[in-house]
C-alpha cells in the first residue's frame, strides 16, 4: 500500500489516506461522495514498524478530520499537540485517525442516516478494518479509543453507547445533550429563515447560489443538519423531517420525539447502553461551566444517570464556554492513551 506521508520535524508523519464505502454509496439518499478522504497522524515509533493503540478523533459541527491538523493563529493544531504530548512523555505513542464524514449541512452526528448515509457503519465496519490491515496498529478493541468535541463528543459517547467491543475508552467534550435547550429553543429559527423561500428546499437551493454565507444562514444549515441526521424520512421529498411547522411554528411532536430518541440524556435510560458504557475500561466527558448551547447542564444531568446506573467516569467541568476548546484534549488524551495500551 503506497501512501504519500508529510513528515514532521519530529519524525511523525500526517497521512492522508481515501476509502471508497459501500455503507455510504448505497445508503445516501443526498448523493455525498462515498469516497471518504480520512487523515492520520503516525508517531515516529510507528513509522519504524512499532504497532501502537489507535485513538480515533472525531470533528465538531464546522470542522472535519482533515481540518483538524490546519494551522490556527494562537492556538495549536492537532499534530503540534499531538507531538507535545508523546515527545514529553505525556502520553504514550499512539496513533491518530480523524475520520472525514463531512456533508455540506457543515459536519456529522456521526450516526446511520437514511438521508446522508450510514455514518456509523462505515467507520465501525470499514474504517477500523482498513486501518487494522493497512497501519501498524495494534488490532482488536481493548486497543481502540474514541474522542471529539462538540458534534464529534456525541458521536464518540453515542459509539460508547451503541456498540460492545468497538472501542475500550471514550472521552466526550462538550457532546450535544440536553436537546431540550440545545435544539428546541433554535427550532423557531427554521420557519423565519425559509419563510419568504416557502419551503427548506427552495431556502437550499438559493444557498448553494450564494458566494458567502451569513452566520445566521450557517446556523440554519446546521438545524436543517440536525433533520438530515435525527429524522430522516426517505418517503418525503425532502428526505428528511424537520420538527416545526414552517408556516405557524407549531412543534410537530411526532418529528420531534425522534429527535429525543437520540439524546444521550434519554439513551442512557437503556439497559443496553448502561451495560455498554459500563464496559468501558475508561469513560471521561467534560464540559465548559459558560457553555452557549448550555450544554453544562445536560452533562450534569447525564453524569446523574451514569452515577445511578453505577457507571465509573471522571467528569470534569471547567471555566470556559463552548468555542475553541481544543486545548481540553491535552486532558482526555493521555488518559484514553494509558487505557489501551
Amino acid at each position: 500500500m503506497n501512501f504519500a506521508d508529510q513528515i514532521l520535524d519530529d519524525g511523525a508523519a500526517i497521512r492522508r489516506f481515501s476509502i471508497g464505502s459501500d455503507s455510504l454509496k448505497n445508503t445516501s439518499r443526498a448523493g455525498y461522495s462515498h469516497v471518504r478522504p480520512h487523515t492520520a497522524y503516525l508517531p515516529a515509533e510507528a513509522l519504524k514498524g512499532q504497532k501502537l493503540p489507535t485513538i480515533y478523533m472525531l470533528a465538531s459541527w464546522l470542522g472535519a478530520g482533515r481540518s483538524m491538523f490546519n494551522w490556527e493563529p494562537f492556538r495549536e493544531d492537532l499534530a503540534t499537540r499531538l507531538s507535545r504530548l508523546m515527545n514529553n512523555k505525556l502520553m504514550p505513542p499512539c496513533v491518530i485517525i480523524c475520520p472525514d464524514l463531512y456533508i455540506d449541512f457543515g459536519g456529522s452526528q456521526y450516526i446511520n442516516s437514511s438521508f446522508v448515509g450510514n455514518h456509523a457503519d462505515h467507520i465501525v465496519s470499514e474504517l477500523i478494518p482498513y486501518v487494522e490491515q493497512n497501519f501498524p496498529v495494534l488490532k482488536g478493541y481493548k486497543h481502540r479509543a474514541i474522542t471529539g468535541r462538540s458534534s464529534g463528543g456525541f458521536g464518540a459517547l453515542r459509539f460508547g453507547m451503541d456498540t460492545s467491543h468497538t472501542f475500550a475508552a471514550v472521552a466526550c467534550h462538550a457532546g450535544d445533550m440536553g436537546f431540550e435547550w440545545v435544539y428546541r429553543r433554535s427550532l423557531i429559527d427554521i420557519p423565519v429563515a425559509v419563510a419568504k423561500y416557502k419551503d427548506p428546499k427552495n431556502y437550499l437551493a438559493e444557498l448553494k447560489k450564494q458566494k458567502k454565507l451569513s452566520g445566521f444562514d450557517t446556523h440554519i444549515l446546521m438545524m436543517l443538519g440536525m433533520c438530515a441526521f435525527y429524522s430522516p424520512n426517505p418517503d418525503s421529498e425532502l428526505g428528511f423531517d424537520v420538527p416545526i411547522d414552517i408556516v405557524d411554528g407549531r412543534l410537530i411532536e411526532d418529528t420531534w420525539r425522534q429527535w429525543e430518541s437520540h439524546d444521550p440524556l434519554v439513551r442512557i435510560d437503556n439497559k443496553k447502553a448502561q451495560d455498554n458504557l459500563g464496559s468501558l475500561s475508561k469513560l471521561f466527558i467534560d464540559c465548559g461551566n459558560r457553555d452557549q448551547y448550555f450544554l453544562q447542564y445536560g452533562s450534569r444531568q447525564l453524569i446523574k444517570k451514569l452515577k445511578s446506573a453505577g457507571i465509573q467516569h471522571t467528569y470534569s467541568e471547567f471555566d470556559d464556554n463552548h468555542s475553541g476548546t481544543a486545548y481540553r484534549y491535552d486532558e482526555s488524551l493521555p488518559i484514553l492513551a494509558s487505557a489501551i495500551n
